[in-house]
């Protein structure tokens, strides 16, 4: 009997992931407007384009993120993201209507980024509270409340103005919701965020490291229905603890 070696062990097992995960979630196709789109998700692959594409920049001289039109990006509907792996975010659908109808934003994408910031836990802790994750800045007045509706609208009134910022560029807005800034911004030099900038001591004076497979896993897994943080954390290509201490790209 041969011996694989680890190497191989370890693409036998992604490939497997890989598999099992598309044959659970439903079909979306591939998007004929992202680079490297495939119909299948793989590590580094998706509906909604590669995540080197995504990433555009982000080993060279910053990132400088390519367009694609929130109307455009691939995604479940809600009612499979809630009978999925979202269905924690269930209880918590009013809210999320609420704020797309005030802010136009399509409530799965309100769900999706509840449960990408706070596994959808409206008594998540932190400097940024609740379902969304956001500065109180965001919210009514500039300051924050025990109110989940104010949480979740403070969440999509950010996403919505940095999806305005962007000129339309979900792929930039959802970028801005991490922390990942572009070239101007005054960061990292003047450049853009880069794989070295998480763990540089620029980086890291400015908070946690910012994952450097976040586009990748929001655009490519939490709407397409897998679940990143469970069974699907193969999905994305920079792994690390997030602390800097591993060696590891974020």
């Amino acid at each position: 009997m041969a011996i694989l070696k680890p190497t191989l062990l370890a693409a036998l097992a992604s490939m497997a992931a890989t598999t099992q995960a598309q044959s659970t979630n439903p079909s979306v196709g591939s998007n004929s407007k992202a680079q490297g789109a495939t119909d299948d998700v793989t590590p580094s692959t998706g509906p909604n384009g590669s995540e080197d594409w995504l990433n555009t920049g982000i080993t060279g001289d910053g990132w400088t993120p390519p367009f694609l039109a929130l109307s455009d990006v691939l995604h479940i509907t809600l009612d499979q993201f809630y009978s999925g792996i979202g269905s924690p975010c269930a209880q918590y659908d009013t809210y999320f209507q609420n704020a797309s109808t005030k802010y136009t934003i399509d409530p799965v994408i309100l769900a999706v980024i509840a449960m990408q910031e706070s596994s959808c836990n409206a008594n998540a802790g932190g400097p940024t509270p609740g379902l969304m994750q956001v500065s109180c800045d965001n919210y009514p007045n500039g300051q924050c409340t025990d109110s989940i509706q104010d949480n979740v609208d403070a969440g999509t009134n950010y996403f919505k103005s940095q999806l305005d910022a962007a000129g339309g560029n979900a792929i930039q807005a959802f970028g801005a919701y991490n922390g990942w800034f572009t070239a101007g911004s005054g960061l990292n030099g003047g450049k853009g965020l880069t794989e070295g900038s998480p763990c540089s001591a620029e980086g890291r004076a400015n908070g946690v490291p910012q994952n450097l497979d976040y586009l990748h896993q929001v655009l490519n897994g939490w709407l397409m229905g897998l679940d990143v943080y469970g069974g699907d954390n193969w999905i994305g290509t920079y792994k690390c603890d997030q602390s800097c201490a591993d060696g590891s790209k974020c």
